[in-house]
């Protein structure tokens, strides 16, 4: 899975830049090439994103991308969407309306002479051509498909899938699959439906909790609309569902366990933190929905054999937050805080010293406070006067996680957390740090959204 993001920002990498001046389309034909198997579809409308209109800096910026003096002379029609998808295989690719053939097929040319891409090749009534030998574009008088990353031996492969592709007519394409219906009524400027399946598999446990116990990733559904939320965040609006009705049922039902977000701990986090989670839940409820996701019972499963965390989450009552301040090192250890009914689970912090794990202790920290160790990791954990759970990998990220940070998030990110029934907050920079690629698609998608350095994704 972690391969197939990887292939989708490749993609991204070549051709969000070319989103900036698309608005309105007369027709949709062109998408009877997206294949029907495919598991994660987007739908790009960036005029929507710059109000009828790109700047000059952004049109400039395109041009040189696209090598033409004139946006209109590649022959792509830019009053249609672009959308991306992923099949159950794997393959990523992006498809664009054309407007005129012949100018598609110049505008290759063209580029070819100055080595972006191969001359056009002709393959049962379809032109091909290589793009920078990583890309397969394949082309009729109706639509343009790229397709990739592939290695030359894989390119004559690829082609012949692609030619069935570009043969499709509408009942094989898919416009007649739910997944497509879901996302057509979608109206943010960039729109996402996707299986759980598709995503990074670090991301399916969180998206998926209030799925019945052995759903698998497939049969559940992601949908999101994304937008700029405010001065260097990006805001995506998510949905979970399932097309099978009983596993919808159970994903609704559970819904209602997650209550308004408050925001006692939105200022707790730190801008320069890696992840957080905001949630408002009675933990009386919110422990059986945690049992039944795989991801999160296998880690209650291991924390449990020291501290008995079922008990902690089930005195829970009202706001919670589990922040991880960095990926790697002594910190990856999450701070999890919140706003407790009683702290009665404290009457068996004697009986979890006895039964601790070999090598394992718990050891006295402070009043009602406590630290685990089993010799390399730390986790401090305790109750305030005012009735609120912190813990942390040390003791300074103990007390950070309910007092306000010198840090905080912007007041434009917390203000859209309050209110919301379920939050992740991701730190690009800290998340991605040197990571040169992933670095060069944030650059890439600045004119498009300004300079992104946090995501908000909220239910």
């Amino acid at each position: 899975m972690e391969k197939h993001i990887a292939k989708t920002w490749k993609l991204i990498l070549f051709i969000f830049p070319c989103l900036f001046v698309l608005s309105a389309c007369s027709s949709d034909d062109y998408l009877n090439v997206i294949p029907q198997n495919s598991i994660a579809l987007v739908s790009v409308d960036g005029n929507d994103l710059y109000s009828n209109s790109a700047t000059n800096e952004q049109k400039s910026y395109i041009k040189d991308l696209l090598k033409v003096n004139d946006l209109t002379d590649c022959g792509i029609d830019l009053s249609c969407k672009v959308y991306l998808f992923e099949t159950e295989d794997g393959n990523i690719g992006c498809v664009f309306k054309v407007k005129d053939e012949d100018d598609l097929n110049e505008w290759f040319n063209d580029l070819s002479k100055v080595g972006y891409c191969k001359n056009i090749t002709s393959r049962r009534g379809f032109r091909f051509t290589s793009i920078k030998d990583t890309w397969i574009a394949g082309f009729s008088s109706n639509a343009l498909l790229i397709m990739g990353p592939v290695l030359p031996v894989q390119q004559v492969d690829v082609q012949r899938q692609m030619v069935k592709y570009l043969e499709q007519d509408e009942e094989q394409g898919i416009k007649v699959t739910p997944i497509f219906e879901k996302l057509d009524s979608l109206s943010s400027p960039i729109s996402i439906v996707a299986q759980a399946a598709a995503l990074p598999e670090k991301l399916v446990g969180p998206l998926t909790i209030g799925a019945p116990k052995g759903a698998d990733a497939s049969q559940i559904m992601i949908s999101a609309e994304i937008s700029k939320g405010g001065n260097g965040y990006l805001s995506i609006k998510g949905q979970t569902f399932s097309f099978n009705k009983t596993i919808d049922s159970s994903l609704q039902a559970n819904k209602k366990i997650f209550r308004k977000i408050k925001g006692t701990y939105t200022e707790s986090m730190s801008q320069n933190y890696a992840v957080g989670m905001f949630i408002n839940v009675n933990g009386k409820e919110f422990i059986d929905v945690l049992h039944s996701n795989n991801s999160f019972q296998a880690l209650l499963a291991g924390m449990n054999s020291a501290i008995d965390m079922d008990n902690i989450i089930r005195s829970i009552d009202g706001d919670m937050s589990i922040v991880i301040p960095s990926l790697s090192g002594v910190n990856y250890l999450p701070q999890m805080s919140a706003e407790l009914s009683n702290k009665d689970f404290l009457k068996d912090v004697d009986y979890w010293k006895k039964s601790c794990p070999s090598g394992c202790k718990i050891i006295d920290w402070k009043k009602n406070s406590y630290y685990f160790t089993d010799g390399k990791l730390y986790f401090y954990f305790g109750v305030s006067n005012d009735m609120q759970f912190y813990s942390g990998s040390t003791p300074e990220n103990a007390y950070e996680s309910i007092l306000r940070s010198r840090t905080a998030l912007s007041d434009n990110i917390q203000k859209d957390i309050i209110g919301k029934h379920m939050c992740f907050i991701l730190n690009l920079n800290a998340v991605f740090g040197n990571n040169e690629g992933q670095n060069a698609a944030f650059n890439l998608l600045k004119p498009l959204f300004g300079n992104i350095k946090t995501i908000l994704y909220s239910m």
